[in-house]
């Protein structure tokens, strides 16, 4: 019988291996690239998701 912890490392595994698949995006881009555009898809996933129920 397998446990929900079982489970979730099995699942794990399974995304560390189709990760290890993908191209990586932040390739040939410099310390300062990579964090610019980490905070332009920080600031357009709460645009997009959190700033619309946001109230003053």
């Amino acid at each position: 019988m397998t446990t929900k912890a079982d489970r979730a490392l099995k699942h794990l595994y399974k995304a560390r291996e189709l990760a290890k698949k993908l191209p990586n995006p932040f390739k040939d881009m410099t310390e300062e690239q990579i964090i610019a555009k980490l905070r332009e898809t920080r600031e357009k996933l709460w645009r997009e998701k959190y700033a619309p129920s946001a109230r003053h």
